[in-house]
């Protein structure tokens, strides 16, 4: 069976395809062609709940480790970045989002923005949930 693959980026012209099993498709993964830098990054979008913040961001952590390790083998870069977005159900931030924001070059006024579209998802869903008939 041939793997599935996670993500094909148009500026690299090429897919990812791993056996490591990735639990959602909402990962990013982009070499850079610098002519200086080769370096890929992957940056994963995670909504834990609230209790869950901090081992949610480790649990993130080990499991694209060995991806990061494979990725800079397989593409022959030097190193590879991971980057973790971690936002709660109710707009809890972990503590390192200020840090990889200002490593990935955007701005703080996206902080709110994602804050907000993930506390009115939540609303979203409660509210489906509260009008669904026994």
């Amino acid at each position: 069976m041939k793997p599935d693959t996670v993500l094909v980026d148009r500026s690299v012209r090429r897919a990812i395809i791993d056996d490591i099993t990735i639990p959602h498709d909402d990962n990013l993964v982009k070499a850079e062609k610098e002519k200086s830098v080769r370096r890929a990054i992957i940056v994963d979008i995670t909504i834990p709940h609230d209790d869950n913040l901090v081992k949610a961001e480790m649990e993130k952590v080990t499991k694209y480790l060995d991806l990061a390790h494979e990725i800079t083998a397989m593409w022959n870069v030097e190193s590879t970045v991971i980057f973790l977005i971690v936002v709660s159900v109710n707009g809890l931030l972990a503590k390192s989002f200020d840090q990889h924001l200002k490593k990935l070059s955007l701005g703080c006024w996206i902080k709110g923005r994602m804050q907000r579209a993930v506390v009115l998802e939540t609303a979203r869903i409660v509210r489906i949930f509260l009008t669904m008939e026994p």
